[in-house]
């Protein structure tokens, strides 16, 4: 038995805790909030408008420039809602 089996209370050193044949993990949808700009030009490169596409380092979607920047508006509402609401004192 090692150190780590005898920290987290394990019996045999390979036993884990059972799984659970029921459980299911909820498919949730990327929020996008991690949009990477490319350019098709190196001179364009670091100007906004001349993006060419955005691809999301989450889950590997393409977005066009239009579509990019809509998702990039909202993942920044998002945060600045949550930023206010967490600003806001807690009644209680």
């Amino acid at each position: 038995m090692g150190f780590l089996d005898k920290l987290f209370g394990r019996k045999g050193g390979t036993d884990t805790l059972p799984q659970k044949e029921d459980e299911t993990i909820p498919d949730v949808p990327c929020p996008h909030g991690s949009l990477v700009p490319h350019w098709d030009e190196l001179a364009d490169m670091g100007k906004t408008d001349a993006v060419s596409y955005y691809i999301c380092e989450s889950c590997g979607g393409r977005f066009s420039r239009e579509d990019g920047q809509r998702l990039m508006a909202e993942a920044a509402e998002r945060v600045r809602v949550s930023e206010e609401e967490r600003a806001q004192p807690s009644e209680g």
